[in-house]
């Protein structure tokens, strides 16, 4: 007669292989933790599982098969078999910036040369170089306070223009009533001097100033500065004086310069022009030069210093 404890372990061995963490499946039944059971000997899928006496099977050693199979991303990991002291390890250090090789270049801006857009453009342009460029990092000033200055310049620049257009118009606009102004003033005064008959005192009440009196030129001096230059032809001569205050005109005298005899004079130009080119001129012989102011009470004045100068 079977006892009632042998009948009951008799049960727990017939029901032990079929039951996986407290729960009945079939043989052949996939487990809530995808190991598939083979009856009799509590294995599934190349890993090893053990029962407990109570029907509960544990499955070993697959995570830790998954993560060795898995390969690393983004530098070792805890279970990678690393020391702390390798050589070569970082902890969460960035990477030694690099410096470019010494060339003793430097920067070439001139830009006081440069004008209001143009100073504009050159920034722009070199806003869009730096931008993320990776030979500068941090540049200094930083992208912000730079684009800043810049963005505040070019509105500046924008309403300057903007400004000018609008000066440029009330300026024309200015001109032309100061010319219809001038016109009806000429007028006005044309009418004084005819309704005055002319009388200072009478035309003095009118607010209007009176014209000074003409007075005679005295005598004019002789122009000053005279010199005579090379030209790049042949045989020609350049002559040159400065001006002189009142003289409607000069006259400038050359002559050939013969040693032991006097200079024989001959006017060469009359004009008012400043200067004179005199041509066909012999190379090797010497010339003298000297000129006079036109006007004035005596008619012309006295004559410059006399220059010489040898044609080449």
């Amino acid at each position: 007669m079977k006892t009632l404890a042998s009948a009951v372990n008799q049960g727990r061995a017939a029901k032990g292989p079929a039951m996986i963490a407290g729960r009945a499946t079939q043989p052949g039944a996939i487990p809530r933790h995808g190991v598939k059971s083979k009856s009799g000997n509590g294995q599934g899928n190349g890993h090893a599982a053990h029962g407990n006496g109570h029907g509960t099977v544990r499955v070993r050693g697959r995570g830790r098969a998954k993560r060795e199979a898995e390969p690393e991303v983004g530098g070792p990991t805890y279970d990678s078999g690393l020391r702390f002291d390798t050589p070569g390890l970082r902890y969460g250090e960035d990477p030694e910036p690099t410096t470019p090789p010494p060339g003793g270049a430097k920067v070439k801006l001139e830009l006081a040369a440069r004008s209001d857009s143009n100073l504009a453009a050159f920034a722009e342009a070199h806003t869009t170089a730096m931008d993320g460029n990776a030979n500068f990092p941090t540049p200094t000033p930083s992208a912000a306070v730079f684009g800043q200055w810049l963005a505040d310049f070019e509105l500046m620049l924008s309403q300057h223009e903007n400004a000018r257009v609008v000066l440029k118009n009330l300026t024309e606009q200015k001109d032309a009533l100061r010319a219809g102004l001038s016109a009806v003033f000429a007028q006005r005064a044309l009418y004084v001097e005819v309704a005055s008959n002319g009388n200072p005192d009478v035309i003095a009440t009118s607010g209007l100033p009176l014209r000074n009196p003409p007075s005679p030129v005295g005598q004019l001096p002789s122009p000053q500065n005279l010199r005579v230059l090379q030209s790049q032809s042949v045989g020609e001569l350049v002559v040159k004086w400065n001006s002189v205050a009142a003289a409607k005109s000069y006259v400038l005298q050359c002559a050939e310069v013969v040693t032991g005899q006097p200079l024989v004079w001959q006017q060469v130009y009359v004009g008012g022009k400043f200067t004179s080119s005199q041509k066909n001129l012999l190379p090797g012989k010497t010339y003298a030069f000297r000129v006079a102011s036109v006007g004035g009470a005596s008619g012309l004045s006295d004559w410059s210093p006399v220059v010489e100068r040898m044609a080449a």
